[in-house]
């Protein structure tokens, strides 16, 4: 294909790659017809998308990537991040230079890999674990300018990871750091992410769920919970089966005592679910609403988003109280999809009632309706808390 006498055209990846290289010592400039402000510049050894826009009066070409390791899709997501920079009133190159001299991991997180790709391009939840990440386990790296930041110090960190607080924390920690220096390369920030070879360390999948003479132990150690939101957090997690992210962020608006459901309108599937809710979780909730003070099911006064966030302290409290080991929040909802197991339900209900959306039974899903989930439901919560 020859170079088109009007340069600008419709960029598809097929007529970028078949554009001829320039000859030595010239360059050609094509424009996305179809996207306003995204440019190729093509020279005899490379092809590489820039936005081009004018700033303060003078234009300016702020580099996107190279065709050959970026995509179309991810030029085009490039250069809407670079846009909304330039709405802060900012000059993308300036803030590149600002960044690559001075700049901390701590501040390029609040500054830039927050508010400009997890705010922007993630859902809510993938938002708070972003955050609660960051905060949990990579303190020790905030004031470490991210220009420093080298593989051996990274792969000791992974270590001190995994000997404190586990092989999955420090797994979740490599990842976001990660994501954040690949964003780093992204907006010309660093030439190259240098742990992108760091192996995360191997997960054994756990089929850790409460026993039958575990759950009185427990029941137990929460009427001795001086914490009453953190009490009911337990409680109705165990009855509902859901993620702790989406349990802790429940508004009162999500509950519907006429139709005995919860709407959870954000889940790790990307698709919202509505939970049927065991005659003990109604209950639960009526004696909750009695104290309703704010929007929130599981409020406090300590986090900055109204509702808890990270009650681990806590839940390692309730555990010594109850004398029970090895056993992790997430363990609620394996405990819940292990008694619906117990009492006859099929994997496809099952599936159903936590919201999972495993490519193999959404057909299937699609053709179960609500009671015999309801039915499911019942029959585990009875199997667990007779009475409430």
């Amino acid at each position: 294909m020859q170079a088109p006498n009007d340069t600008k055209f419709v960029f598809t990846e097929a007529r970028i790659a078949k554009l001829p290289f320039a000859a030595s010592g010239k360059r050609h400039q094509y424009r996305d017809a179809s996207v306003k402000n995204l440019y190729l510049r093509v020279t005899s050894a490379s092809k590489k998308y820039y936005m081009i826009k004018k700033i303060n009066g003078s234009s300016v070409a702020i580099l996107l990537g190279d065709a050959t390791n970026t995509t179309l899709n991810d030029a085009r997501r490039l250069l809407g991040e670079q846009l909304n920079i330039v709405k802060a009133g900012k000059n993308p190159n300036v803030e590149k230079k600002k960044i690559t001299n001075c700049i901390t991991l701590r501040d390029f997180f609040e500054q830039h890999y927050y508010p400009l790709h997890s705010k922007l391009y993630k859902k809510a939840t993938s938002q708070r674990e972003d955050k609660s990440t960051f905060r949990v386990h990579l303190p020790s790296l905030y004031n470490v300018r991210i220009a420093e930041i080298n593989r051996p110090m990274v792969e000791l960190f992974q270590r001190r990871i995994a000997d404190t607080s586990g092989i999955y924390a420090a797994n979740h920690a490599i990842k976001l750091l990660r994501q954040m220096l690949n964003k780093a390369v992204d907006w010309g920030v660093i030439q190259f992410n240098p742990i992108a070879g760091i192996k995360l360390f191997k997960e054994v999948v756990r089929d850790r769920f409460l026993q039958l003479d575990e759950l009185p132990k427990l029941f137990d150690a929460l009427e001795q919970e001086p914490n009453v939101v953190f009490r009911n957090f337990v409680l109705l997690s165990l009855l509902v089966g859901q993620r702790r992210g989406n349990m802790m962020a429940l508004k009162w608006s999500d509950v519907s005592f006429e139709r005995r459901v919860i709407y959870i309108p954000d889940t790790k599937t990307g698709a919202p679910q509505v939970v049927p809710l065991a005659d003990q979780a109604i209950k639960l909730l009526r004696d909750m609403e009695t104290f309703k003070n704010t929007e929130w099911l599981f409020p406090s006064k300590k986090a900055a988003s109204g509702h808890i966030e990270s009650p681990s302290k806590m839940w390692k409290a309730l555990l010594q109280r109850a004398g029970i080991e090895n056993l992790r929040i997430h363990d609620l909802r394996r405990t819940f999809a292990s008694y619906q197991s117990i009492t006859g339900s099929t994997n496809e209900i099952i599936g159903k009632a936590l919201g999972d959306k495993s490519p193999a039974v959404i057909p299937i899903y699609a053709r179960l309706s609500e009671m015999p989930v309801r039915q499911s439901i019942q029959r585990a919560a009875d199997a667990m808390m007779p009475i409430l």
